[in-house]
């Protein structure tokens, strides 16, 4: 089988800075919550690729990443087309929306290598 290389070298350590995602509780300068640092829990995805990186890419490892971008594009570009339609919304809050809108994109980024995995260790 042939075998890719990888360049960027992700441990899974590195996912412990989604606990960054954290910092949205603070309250920021002025009160309230800053709801776009939710999207720091994106980086507990690094804890998927560290994993997928520990064994040399084969084409199997491949061919599964393709087909889990494929589905979570899918649930990239329909939560997108919702964050749109809920900022035309009059009686939904901005700050709703950037909430529903971190954590979800969050939720897809840890999604995709997630699935990757569960793809590679079923098959």
């Amino acid at each position: 089988m042939k075998k890719a290389h990888r360049n960027f070298q992700v441990k899974p350590w590195m996912g412990c800075m989604g606990f960054l995602g954290f910092l949205g509780f603070l309250p920021k300068h002025g009160g309230g919550r800053n709801y776009l640092f939710f999207v720091f829990f994106a980086f507990f995805a690094w804890f998927f690729w560290g994993l997928l990186y520990k064994e040399p890419a084969d084409e199997r490892l491949v061919e599964n990443e393709t087909r889990a971008m494929r589905i979570v594009g899918g649930l990239f570009a329909l939560l997108s087309f919702l964050l749109l339609f809920l900022l035309d919304r009059r009686g939904i809050g901005r700050d709703t929306v950037l909430l529903f809108g971190a954590l979800g994109y969050s939720v897809c980024s840890v999604a995709a290598p997630a699935l990757t995995y569960y793809l590679d260790r079923k098959a």
